[in-house]
């Protein structure tokens, strides 16, 4: 009996659940970005203590500037973002443009009646004769 209610309890926990909010999309539902913003627990607590104490005129500086200092870091990230995915589209297309190249010279070759030397496609060893 024991081991029955384990199974059981096992195949519920390692299941997937078979109702999703939107027909299995993973992510945030529509109406959990409705109600996000920028001010996340770690910002609102940071920003408390930053202004524990401090007048009314003061706390909106401190505020102020501190919300300017987290826009400019996600800008700067979101920059950074963009220059990894030049980077890498640069890449690949710099990798396509190689494979083309082979691809092209190797039917060249073939055209010309060339052999082109294949090493590892061989059976045994070809460098060496049979006495």
């Amino acid at each position: 009996m024991k081991r029955l209610c384990l199974i059981i309890l096992l195949s519920i926990l390692l299941s997937t659940p078979v109702f999703s909010a939107k027909g299995g999309e993973k992510g945030a539902s529509e109406q959990a970005y409705e109600h996000a913003s920028n001010q996340t627990i770690f910002n609102r607590a940071g920003d408390w203590f930053a202004t524990v104490g401090k007048s009314g005129a003061e706390k909106a500086r401190i505020l102020q500037e501190r919300k300017a200092q987290r826009t400019a870091k996600r800008s700067e990230k979101e920059v950074q973002k963009a220059v990894r995915k030049s980077g890498k589209a640069e890449e690949k297309a710099q990798r396509k443009e190689i494979q083309t190249r082979e691809r092209v010279r190797e039917e060249v070759q073939e055209q010309q009646g060339i052999k082109t030397q294949t090493w590892g496609k061989t059976k045994g060893n070809p460098g060496k004769e049979k006495r």
